[in-house]
């Protein structure tokens, strides 16, 4: 039976809806490429997608470069709400389990052709305004995790984003077909967090109001063996010994 399935399926609008949502969830090129072909993509406006070994796991992944600077990435990127209606338009509620700067629990319900109002559950674990790391906790799906890098570029005016995610439905779909089709929509979910990102940085359109307290951590660098906080209360870095 399973293996007749065709892309038009239930099943397969399923798996593209969820995985299509961006989760406030790193993108590699194939092995970590950084060919020169591949820079030279991504400068062209291409998104780079491709397959990663991480263990024994097959990660499909995707790179794509932002004309904005991390700090102005990173609260778009990690806000549900940005996702909800304008970067992924089948997403359509956001419910905040848990909400902490380093830690978040979100109940998402998506509309998908065949299968209205899908509601699954994802924590994501955010690290110093660089990267998340997500997997599911509740829904259809049996497993589902990932995560996001983001790494300066051009000096720091741009950002390269950097995503891979694993999906396991919990029934006999060829991992390959998953895989498939994970890859043919990718590129429509980043170019669309992109052109959002970059839309606000011009000034063309302002940012969600509604968000998360990930959206303002802030970064810690080290200086001279001490931790300093940036754009933090002097107070603050005080306790850090500066």
């Amino acid at each position: 039976m399973f293996a007749k399935l065709h892309l038009d399926t239930p099943v397969h609008w399923l798996i593209i809806t969820f995985l299509t949502l961006v989760l406030p969830a790193p993108l590699f090129a194939d092995n970590n490429d950084n060919s020169a072909n591949v820079q030279e993509q991504l400068e062209h406006g291409d998104v780079v997608v491709g397959l990663k070994d991480i263990g024994n796991t097959k990660y499909v992944t995707a790179r794509v470069l932002i004309n904005a600077p991390p700090d102005q990435v990173w609260p778009i990127m990690v806000n549900p709400f940005e996702f909800a209606g304008k970067i992924s338009p089948r997403m359509k509620t956001v419910e905040v389990v848990a909400d902490q700067s380093n830690r978040s629990v979100l109940r998402f319900t998506i509309d998908a052709i065949l299968i209205p109002h899908f509601t699954y559950t994802v924590e994501s674990l955010y690290d110093n305004r660089e990267s998340i790391k997500f997997h599911s906790v509740a829904g259809m799906l049996k497993d589902c995790r990932g995560s996001w890098v983001m790494t300066p570029s051009a000096g720091g005016d741009k950002t390269e984003l950097a995503y891979c995610m694993y999906v396991d439905p919990g029934f006999p779909v060829p991992q390959w077909m998953i895989r498939e089709a994970v890859k043919g929509e990718l590129p429509k979910t980043l170019a669309a967090l992109r052109e959002r990102v970059q839309t606000i940085a011009k000034q063309q359109a302002t940012r969600e109001k509604h968000t998360i307290l990930a959206a303002f951590m802030p970064r810690h660098k080290t200086v001279n063996h001490s931790i300093v906080v940036e754009n933090a209360p002097q107070s603050l870095n005080a306790q850090n010994g500066n």
